[in-house]
């Protein structure tokens, strides 16, 4: 396997679970421990040109603190406590039943596989996450898009094969899994959405591209016209997607969030805060690093990732073993 370097980019990050996510599938797969195989770094950034130009320098703009290390990321303080959680969670070897699923048969549902996608020629990559204000920025003829993201502008995931830059939107994606995870089915139940940025855009997309239904709510800002257009209706919506922050469920309709703060407590209060009927934007953060995994960054690799349950209880014990020390 390739030596990764991985960086979250945009601003703020210094909240961001991401290196988290990505030192957790690591180690399942036998890459985080070993020397030199995965190097991470937050980039707090308010431009892609400051990305890509982290990506080809290799320095980050400014070394910021960590909100789960409390400590400068990337320092000894904070590589010590991160090993420390991934070998916590490592020992998690079954997910918790209250993250498990009762509709096994949807989430079996098979993603078709990137067309054009590199094989791993190079002895060195780099993988980037993109988060706000990064991913309506990029548009280049020098990245390959491998989907619709760039004409939509959102994309939330690149990578560097040693020749060349790649793309792809993966929020949407990752709102699919969860919603299959939890019985709606694109073909059966009508989507509510409140958001117009990157990520409501990349859901948008993939929800219609499943055949799926959309229902726009009110959102600070408007959804674009896009791909979606032809499945937009004025049906009532059988679970809200919130990528605002906004919306105040009354009817106990599944609402899936996308905004996620430290937690507190013990495991199990923990695990009450990620079930629904209001999901913790962790379900989308945790689905969403998978996709990245398994159709851009080693496809590979596809097989041997850990379910999106068993990612979920895992974050969770390693969120606390570094809250245990902070």
């Amino acid at each position: 396997m390739a030596a990764i370097r991985y960086g979250i980019a945009g601003t703020p990050v210094e909240h961001s679970l991401s290196p988290l996510l990505t030192a957790l599938v690591a180690d399942h797969l036998g890459l985080y421990r070993k020397e030199k195989a995965l190097t991470m770094e937050l980039v707090d950034v308010a431009s892609i040109h400051d990305a890509l130009a982290w990506g080809y320098a290799g320095a980050v703009p400014a070394p910021i603190d960590w909100l789960y290390s409390q400590a400068v990321f990337g320092k000894f303080r904070t590589k010590a406590l991160l090993e420390k959680a991934v070998k916590a969670a490592a020992l998690v070897e079954v997910e918790d039943p209250h993250l498990s699923t009762d509709y096994p048969h949807l989430v079996e549902r098979r993603t078709v596989p990137l067309n054009g996608l590199p094989t791993r020629m190079f002895d060195e990559e780099i993988w980037v996450n993109l988060t706000a204000p990064l991913k309506h920025q990029l548009d280049s003829s020098a990245v390959m898009c491998l989907d619709d993201s760039m004409a939509t502008k959102s994309v939330n995931a690149l990578r560097w094969d040693g020749k060349g830059w790649w793309c792809c939107g993966f929020d949407g994606e990752g709102v699919i899994s969860v919603l299959l995870h939890h019985g709606i089915d694109p073909e059966q139940h009508v989507v509510g959405l409140v958001g117009g940025g990157g990520a409501a855009r990349s859901t948008a997309s993939a929800w219609a591209r499943e055949g799926g239904h959309l229902h726009l709510l009110q959102s600070r800002r408007s959804l674009e016209k896009g791909p979606w257009d032809e499945s937009l209706t004025e049906a009532n919506p059988d679970v809200i997607v919130d990528f605002d922050g906004t919306w105040k469920e009354e009817n106990g309709r599944l609402v899936v969030t996308s905004a996620y703060r430290p937690m507190q407590g013990d495991y199990d209060s923990r695990i009450r805060a990620l079930i629904g009927p209001t999901l913790n934007g962790r379900w989308m953060l945790v689905a969403q690093h998978l996709a990245c995994w398994s159709q851009l960054w080693a496809p590979e690799l596809s097989q041997h990732l850990p379910s999106l349950p068993l990612l979920l209880t895992r974050l969770v014990e390693a969120e606390m073993t570094l809250a245990s020390y902070t």
